[in-house]
């Protein structure tokens, strides 16, 4: 599921220092840094802390940016409703530190240490949400499988999340090929369509992660092809970096050392989270992309049919791909925000 690109990293080659400060009342806008075994992750809280609730947000990649995702809709709806946290998870976007400390189970223990640094700072009685999006959305469902960590959070959003990476990849190959049939029997972008079938029909699918990065490729590419999504608004990197004071040195050597990233989503393969969403109590909302092809809305189906919550409701955004926040902002921001004040 990585987002990130080199040119992308090359633009957010900026630094940035940040004066220490804790807002307890109203609107806050800080930066701070967690340091854990080997790695200082930055941490950015922004919006309502009055509310007392937090949205954690997991970004994508492995090796995604916090902050990208920070666009005006979730200036104008999260954030004021709520206070939104963005970080940077180790080895990615510009976080710091050792890129040996490559464990899967890091990933758990940093997030587990950053909702302990959140409830020191902005009070024990504050409230968090775990939002975890694409690879964001294998780490949230692995860290509330531990009961004791479900304690923590009062709600788990799933927002085209891959809790489990074999079934992905399984589900992933089959909307390709079955959704490749229809577009090219409708004489729609067949040229673009016929060499992804073709390929992947040639070879079945036997579970091993050796066509997972080809998979991640054909399904980002295609939603270009589909009329059926809308288009997200036009991203800036430059604004983007310039308004949220991104630091991109880090996020530079990030990107060289990409490849111990994949032995972090290597690990992911050999980890059953479907087996114990049975564990999960957590109220939960899943937030799916019809025309997703890098997450299939099977992987919604499986939660659902396995997760020992009583309180799950889902929404499949009939307009979106892999980022309804982006393709449709409008609905996906009522549905979130609706269901946090629920919670």
């Amino acid at each position: 599921m990585k987002q990130i690109i080199f040119s992308i990293l090359i633009i957010i080659g900026l630094s940035n220092c940040q004066k220490e400060q804790i807002t307890l009342n109203g609107m806050a806008n800080e930066t701070f840094f967690l340091q854990e075994k080997g790695s200082a992750m930055p941490i950015s809280v922004v919006g309502n802390v009055a509310s007392k609730k937090m949205i954690i947000l997991l970004h994508g990649g492995p090796g995604g940016v916090g902050l990208f995702y920070r666009d005006e809709f979730f200036e104008e709806n999260a954030e004021k409703e709520f206070a939104m946290v963005y970080y940077d998870q180790r080895l990615s976007g510009s976080s710091q530190g050792n890129s040996s400390s490559n464990d899967i189970k890091l990933f758990k223990s940093d997030l587990l240490k950053i909702i302990q640094l959140l409830k020191v700072r902005y009070g024990s009685d504050t409230k968090f949400y775990l939002m975890g999006h694409s690879w964001g959305g294998f780490v949230a469902p692995y860290f509330l499988q531990d009961i004791e960590n479900q304690k923590l959070v009062s709600g788990w959003i799933q927002v085209a999340g891959a809790h489990n990476y074999r079934m992905t990849d399984s589900l992933t190959r089959e909307k390709l090929i079955s959704q490749g049939k229809i577009e090219i029997a409708a004489n729609r972008n067949a040229d673009k369509w016929q060499p992804i079938v073709d390929k992947l029909s040639a070879k079945p699918f036997d579970g091993s992660d050796d066509i997972h990065a080809e998979l991640d490729k054909y399904s980002s590419a295609v939603e270009a092809y589909m009329s059926e999504i809308t288009p997200p608004a036009k991203f800036s990197t430059v604004k983007t970096v310039i308004k949220n004071r991104i630091s991109g040195s880090s996020a530079l050597v990030n990107g060289l050392i990409s490849g111990t990233l994949k032995d972090v989503d290597g690990q992911a393969f050999a980890i059953p989270i479907s087996e114990n969403l049975y564990k999960i109590k957590t109220p939960t909302l899943l937030l799916f992309g019809k025309y997703d092809f890098v997450c299939p809305t099977g992987l919604s189906d499986d939660i659902k049919a396995k997760i020992g919550s009583t309180d799950v409701k889902e929404t499949v955004f009939q307009k979106s791909g892999h980022s309804p926040m982006y393709n449709e902002p409008v609905l996906f921001w009522n549905t979130l925000i609706d269901w946090v004040k629920a919670h």
